[in-house]
C-alpha cells in the first residue's frame, strides 16, 4: 500500500489558514514561503493584543525588540559592559559610527563639533572622579553595579576621545532583532545602516502588510502608566498646563501641538480597534491612530488611561466604558460628556463632590448614564456615602423596582 505525501494546500483553503494564523507565524511564512506571500497581502492579520512600547512592540505574547550591539575583533577583549549590554538586546537609541549617541547635531562644523566633544568629556571626567571616589571609600566592599558604571563611563570617554581624533572605532555595529516568545528567543543581525524606528517600521510593514488589521486590544505605551499620571492627582493639575509645539510621538508625555508621528506603518484607514489602553499621555496616543484608525470602527468597548484632563474626541466620547486608571478625584465627572466612567481609585474632597452633585442638579438626567468608583478601603466608602446623606434635603428610602 502506498502512502501519499503531503499534498500543497488550495488558494482558497490558504486563505482560510492565513486568516487565523497566529501573527508571527504568518510572517515567518511570508518570509520562507513564496506560495503564501500573496495571501499575507490580501487576508485581514487578526491580533488579539497589541503592545506598543517605546523601545519594543509585542504581538500575542511574542516581543520583537530592536537595538544596536557592538562586536570587537576576536583579538580584542569585549568589555563588560558591551556584553552586558548585547545580552539585553543592545542600545535602545541611535548611535553614531563611536557609540555614542546621535542628537541631530552631526553635520555641525568640525571646529564646533570638537569644542563641544571636549566640552563633554570635561564633565563626563568630572562625574567619573566623583564615581571613583565612592568606589574609594568603598574600599574592600563588593559593588559590582559601581565597577560597571565606572567602566561604562571609560568606554564613553574613549569614545569621544576617538571621534575627536577621528580615529576607526575598536568595534563593528549591527542592528539586532530578537523576538521572544516565553522562553524561546530568536536573533537576527544586520549591518547597522538604517535608524531604530525605520527598522521597527519596516518589520511592522512586513507582518501588516498592505491589508485590514484587526487589534482586540490595543497598548500604547508601557505595562505602567507613565508616572506623570500614576500620580498626577497628588501633584495637582497644572503640571498638565505644559504643551509643546512642533512634531512628536504617542510616548511624549507632554501634550504637543503640533503632528503626531503615526504609531503604526498602516495605510490610512487599515486599521480597526475594539479596546484601548493608553499609559501615558491620552491626547497624543489618540491622535498616533487617528488617520490609521477606519471610519467604519465600532465605539471602543474600553478605553483605559491615567488620570488627566480628557481630549474632547469622538474616540474618547464615544467608548463604551471609559476607565481611569490609578488614583483620581471626582474632578473626572465634570465636564466629560461620556456617560459610563470607571475611577479605579478615588481620592473624595468635599468641594469636588458638592461642585458634582450641584451639576447633577442642574443638568437634564439621561438615561444610560454610569459612574463607578474604586476605594482601597471600607472606611473611605463609608465616609463617601456620608457626603450623600449629608446633602441638604436629602431623604432616605428604598429604590422602586423599575423592571
Amino acid at each position: 500500500m502506498t502512502t501519499r505525501g503531503p499534498q500543497p494546500l488550495f488558494y482558497e483553503t490558504l486563505k482560510c489558514v492565513g486568516l487565523y494564523l497566529e501573527p508571527y507565524l504568518r510572517f515567518q511564512l511570508y518570509q520562507r514561503c513564496p506560495e503564501f506571500r500573496s495571501v499575507h497581502k490580501t487576508q485581514p492579520v487578526r491580533i488579539h493584543e497589541l503592545k506598543v512600547r517605546s523601545n519594543n512592540f509585542e504581538i500575542n505574547g511574542t516581543v520583537f525588540s530592536v537595538g544596536i550591539i557592538r562586536k570587537y575583533p576576536a583579538t580584542t577583549p569585549t568589555p563588560k559592559p558591551v556584553k552586558v549590554s548585547n545580552a539585553g538586546g543592545g542600545v535602545q537609541y541611535d548611535v553614531d559610527r563611536y557609540g555614542i549617541r546621535s542628537d541631530g547635531q552631526e553635520e555641525i562644523q568640525p571646529m564646533e563639533a570638537a569644542q563641544r566633544d571636549a566640552t563633554r568629556i570635561t564633565f563626563l571626567e568630572e562625574h567619573l572622579q566623583q564615581m571613583v571616589r565612592d568606589r574609594e571609600r568603598k574600599r574592600w566592599a563588593v559593588v559590582p553595579e559601581l565597577d560597571l558604571r565606572i567602566e561604562e563611563k571609560q568606554l564613553e570617554i574613549l569614545s569621544y576621545r576617538i571621534r575627536m581624533s577621528n580615529q576607526e572605532p575598536p568595534f563593528t555595529q549591527y542592528l539586532q532583532l530578537t523576538i521572544t516568545n516565553g522562553t524561546v528567543q530568536n536573533v537576527e543581525r544586520v549591518d547597522y545602516e538604517k535608524n531604530l524606528k525605520f527598522t521597527r517600521d519596516y518589520i511592522l510593514r512586513k507582518i501588516f502588510g498592505v491589508v485590514k488589521v484587526h487589534v482586540g486590544c490595543l497598548q500604547i505605551g508601557e505595562d505602567k502608566l507613565n508616572s506623570r499620571f500614576r500620580f498626577a492627582f497628588h501633584f495637582g493639575e497644572e503640571q498638565f498646563a505644559e504643551q509643546r509645539d512642533g512634531p512628536g510621538n504617542a510616548f511624549d508625555s507632554i501634550t504637543l501641538n503640533g503632528q503626531v508621528e503615526p504609531l503604526l506603518p498602516i495605510q490610512d484607514g487599515n486599521l480597526q480597534v475594539a479596546e484601548m489602553r493608553v499609559t501615558g499621555n491620552l491626547k497624543n496616543g489618540v491622535a498616533s491612530i487617528k488617520t490609521n484608525l477606519s471610519e467604519n470602527n465600532a465605539p471602543l468597548k474600553k478605553l483605559t488611561c491615567g488620570y488627566q484632563p480628557l481630549p474632547d474626541d469622538p474616540i474618547v466620547l464615544n467608548a463604551e466604558l471609559l476607565c481611569i486608571a490609578g488614583t483620581g478625584s471626582l474632578k473626572v465627572y465634570n465636564g466629560n460628556l461620556n456617560n459610563r466612567i470607571h475611577l479605579a481609585e478615588c481620592y473624595v474632597m468635599e468641594t469636588d463632590f458638592m461642585n458634582l452633585v450641584n451639576r447633577w442638579a442642574m443638568e437634564k438626567s439621561e438615561v444610560g448614564r454610569f459612574y463607578s468608583i474604586g476605594f482601597k478601603n471600607v472606611k473611605n466608602i463609608e465616609e463617601f456615602l456620608t457626603l450623600f446623606i449629608n446633602i441638604p434635603g436629602a431623604e432616605r428610602g428604598d429604590n422602586e423596582e423599575t423592571r
